[in-house]
């Protein structure tokens, strides 16, 4: 056979560039329209205008659930048979394999679309493309759009010379087939008498062997009114699991996409209504010029044998109890008024002073020159710039700085403020007299506790009354002071709390710094355990891992829970029964013998009693991270609590105070779920003396951080001057 030795080679571009460059870099439907909204302002468009029929997607969407949930047990039965008839195959290429006992995932619901009549529309009125600029610039993939084809010249400004330009590698265009399976285009240029029509058909160009060779078929629509211009792009074929986003979602995304652009000049509508990014206390903002001015501030980076970078930045801090999610915290990068990368923290570490004040932190960072040098500094998601360079890593460096800087004012911020509230405050001022008693050793980390907890309650709120007495108990101080602290309504106690204060013994370094060691190895195991949650959210998982972590530091749920999970032999005995008797923890395995998850059941059960208290008993029920928290969820937790109040009264012919903590993912804002609505409804209702509570897994970890993270850093010092 002969040999063929060509002189040269050609590259064919194959159609499963699509799936890399479009399906999986625009999983979202917000992501895609931010592409689709930043393609508008490049052609100078005024404006942009998005239409999606919600409602109808979310009709189409549960038709599609109910077609599959239809056909699941003909699907079942079919492949059970095709099994007892086929040969058995090699073991890793079996489902069973793969799985281990478990079933195997029934992914069909994602390899359908929803009708063809159900679109979304976005409209602009820029410029417009002519059939040459649809050929020569729209469908070339990676087509560099700032280099013009004939001189080779730097585009770095809109055709119509007014803007900075988004757009960068012309990838854009294919974003629609992250949620769409075609993608219409209608475009018009001004001055012609004619609309260019096509479409892009992903079940045609994916499995093109070279795209290049792909005709698309073009059609014209007569339209005379030459003044008129503009681009609709029309997204048919949903993907039901891309486009189930709500309109607060949506517009949440695509503000957070641009910054700084004069509303005058460019407009994003959706559904009719301008986009606005939603309306945010601050309680801090860094620098004070930013604060003064309500702008952000001139500053520059040093690049080592490069020169320096300017950019404009300000941070600014959420009021307490408003804090950010996860992935909503840091530094937001923009270039040319469109989001380069972020939100992130970059560099800074959790062990920092104030680290807990990442979590309402929101740094605001405009870099146009950034992306003006002529060099690629930008990921194409736009979620991260090129790392392991100089210049990066200077930005990077220089923007982790400022957020350092800004932590450690926002803690002065933060320390002064409250000390004038607890100064203001009758309640405030009997527990600093109370704390200045204390042995030597245990003021500053009472303190510290003390001003953390008015911080994130107020000095006037219940929970401040109600965990005060908790802050010398958390470093061992005893009984002594728990009990006068009770009696602080009482101005005429004071003298006698001075007076027994110098009863209690002085606090061991080494076993309080070993606590609250003890108790950071927690937050950071919580932490953990939440950011996988939403890693794999609405998925099965960890539940295990959750409870274990609760029932080894159940002070996560509340602090007074520190050393109350009961060592009484019969107090312990009577819990184990209780269990028992609700059937749950132990008593309720949560695994069918399929190795399936059983939804029917709950999750996580387990019941604590207090040896210091035994007439008081807490249900505590967890549901993973994974899956947000419904009314059916507390309905379940009140049948418990009210089972065990019925055997304490009818077995045990007692009285006891049943608690009940419902704790896990909380619903999304925007849900439209009707469980999870009525979920939220219901604790907006919850009166002050209910015996239930539904507490998030996010708000457990905001309020063991701000409970002890203060606590923890003293001690360390503590130990480092001795």
């Amino acid at each position: 056979m002969t040999k063929e030795k060509p002189a040269a080679f050609q590259m064919a571009i194959q159609g499963g560039m699509l799936e890399a460059l479009g399906i999986n870099m625009y999983t979202t439907l917000g992501k895609c329209l931010v592409e689709f909204a930043a393609n508008a302002y490049d052609s100078d468009a005024p404006k942009v205008e998005i239409f999606i029929p919600f409602d109808e997607i979310d009709k189409g969407r549960t038709e599609l659930k109910a077609l599959v949930k239809a056909t699941k047990a003909n699907t079942k039965i079919a492949a059970a048979k095709q099994s007892e008839s086929e040969p058995v195959i090699a073991a890793t290429s079996t489902g069973a394999d793969l799985f281990g006992s478990m079933a195997v995932p029934d992914l069909s619901m994602f390899k359908l679309t929803l009708a063809d009549s159900i679109d979304i529309r976005i409209k602009d009125y820029g410029h417009g493309m002519s059939p040459r600029d649809v050929a020569e610039k729209f469908l070339p993939i990676n087509r560099h759009r700032r280099i013009d084809t004939v001189g080779a010249e730097t585009l770095l400004k809109s055709e119509g010379g007014k803007r900075a330009v988004m757009g960068r590698k012309g990838l854009g265009k294919l974003a629609g087939f992250g949620i769409a399976e075609k993608v219409s285009i209608e475009t018009k240029r001004k001055g012609d008498s004619f609309i260019t029509i096509f479409e892009l058909d992903a079940s045609v160009l994916s499995n093109a062997p070279n795209l290049s060779e792909i005709p698309i078929p073009a059609k014209y629509v007569d339209d005379f009114d030459v003044d008129r211009s503009g681009t609709t792009i029309i997204l048919r074929c949903l993907k039901p699991d891309a486009v189930k986003s709500s309109v607060d979602k949506i517009s949440a995304t695509l503000a957070e996409a641009f910054y700084g652009i004069d509303k005058a000049d460019f407009l994003v509508n959706l559904n009719g209504v301008e986009i606005e990014a939603p309306a945010v206390e601050y309680d801090f903002i860094y620098p004070s010029d930013a604060a003064k001015t309500g702008d952000l501030v001139e500053d520059f980076v040093n690049i080592p044998d490069i020169g320096t970078l300017p950019i404009k930045y300000a941070v600014k801090f959420r009021k307490p109890g408003q804090h950010l999610a996860a992935g909503k915290r840091g530094a937001r990068i923009y270039c040319n008024k469109r989001l380069a990368a972020g939100p992130s923290l970059f560099k800074l570490g959790t062990g920092m002073h104030n680290f807990h004040g990442q979590d309402y932190l929101e740094c605001i960072v405009v870099a146009d020159t950034l992306d003006q040098l002529g060099v690629d500094f930008v990921n194409t998601n736009r979620s991260q710039l090129r790392e392991d360079n100089d210049v990066v890593e200077a930005v990077l460096g220089h923007i982790s700085d400022l957020m350092k800087a800004s932590l450690a004012a926002h803690s002065k911020h933060r320390d002064s403020k409250v000390n004038e509230e607890i100064k203001q405050t009758a309640n405030g001022k009997m527990m600093s007299q109370i704390i200045d008693n204390l042995p030597t050793r245990s003021r500053a980390p009472a303190g510290k506790l003390l001003k953390t907890i008015a911080l994130r309650y107020g000095t006037d709120s219940v929970e401040f009354n109600e965990l005060a007495p908790l802050v010398v108990q958390s470093v061992n101080a005893g009984e002594t002071l728990i009990r006068l602290i009770e009696l602080q309504t009482d101005p005429q106690t004071i003298n006698r709390v001075a007076v027994e204060l110098k009863e209690l013994a002085e606090i061991e370094r080494s076993d309080s710094l070993k606590l609250y060691r003890g108790r950071k190895n927690g937050i950071i195991a919580l932490r953990k355990l939440i950011e996988r949650g939403e890693e794999l959210w609405k998925k099965k998982g960890i539940e295990v891992e959750l409870q274990q972590l609760f029932k080894d530091d159940p002070w996560l749920i509340k602090p007074e829970y520190s050393h109350y999970l009961t060592s009484d032999q019969s107090l312990n005995t009577l819990a184990t029964k209780l269990a028992k008797t609700i059937g749950v923890d132990k008593f309720a395995p949560i695994v069918d013998p399929d190795g399936s998850i059983d939804a029917e059941r709950p999750d996580l059960v387990f019941v604590m009693s207090d040896s210091a208290s035994p007439h008081v008993f807490t249900i505590v029920e967890l549901k993973s991270p994974t899956i947000p928290l419904s009314f059916a969820h507390l309905t379940q937790l009140k049948k418990y609590m009210r089972k065990i109040e019925a055997f304490i009264s009818t077995e045990l012919n007692g009285v006891a105070k049943v608690n009940g903590y419902l704790i896990g993912a909380m619903p999304e804002a925007d849900t439209r779920n009707d469980d999870e609505l009525m979920l939220l409804a219901d604790i907006k209702k919850r009166a002050s003396n209910e015996q239930w509570e539904v507490i998030g897994l996010e708000q457990v970890l905001d309020r063991a951080q701000q409970i002890h993270s203060d606590a923890i850093e003293s001690f360390e010092k503590d130990e480092l001057a001795a």
